[in-house]
């Protein structure tokens, strides 16, 4: 669908159940999802979800999950989602999650620009919002290194297990974006 020389995107398929059960099923790493507290799951419930999927596709307009692999034997590496789509305003944001071993080889910025590419090319964006956590050093570089700007800090947003702590907001116009 989409990819680097080293990294490919692409939709989600059942097969991709424990995969994702391994980079979704640690609390540690997903305390919040949603808004909602941290549930377990089974590898079998995310297998049904995304059978589901199958014949009965989410809404692609407000949301686009993509798995990320190597291009070269297809090692799974983690994810990437634009959501909040908004398409009379234009803009969305962006997430990526990778597996443990995949940090800090460069991955993640290739993800992130793959759905940057995606957003403003397929979809027509004009503006990209990341959020994170203002302790999310590595996260923080990855933007700044793929030209998003650092925009704000919200004050004590997000609970991370011990306590709330600040999230930090980036943007990134389309006018500003280097393919």
């Amino acid at each position: 669908m989409f990819a680097t020389d080293r990294v490919r995107l692409r939709p989600p398929t059942p097969d991709d159940a424990p995969n994702m059960f391994l980079l979704y099923g640690d609390p540690e790493l997903h305390l919040i999802t949603d808004g909602e507290p941290f549930l377990p799951r089974h590898v079998g419930q995310i297998r049904a979800r995304l059978e589901k999927q199958v014949t009965e596709p989410p809404d692609g307009q407000t949301m686009v999950s993509l798995l990320a692999e190597t291009v070269a034997d297809g090692v799974f590496l983690g994810g990437g989602t634009l959501w909040g789509i908004n398409a009379f305003n234009q803009y969305a944001h962006l997430g990526i999650s990778l597996l443990p071993e995949a940090r800090g080889q460069g991955y993640g910025t290739e993800v992130i620009r793959l759905l940057c590419r995606y957003g403003f090319r397929n979809r027509n964006l004009r503006r990209l919002e990341l959020e994170t956590l203002a302790s999310n050093t590595a996260m923080r570089r990855t933007a700044e290194t793929c030209g998003f700007t650092h925009e704000g800090t919200q004050r004590e947003r997000e609970y991370d297990g011990d306590g709330f702590v600040d999230m930090v907001i980036y943007g990134l116009l389309r006018r500003d974006w280097t393919p």
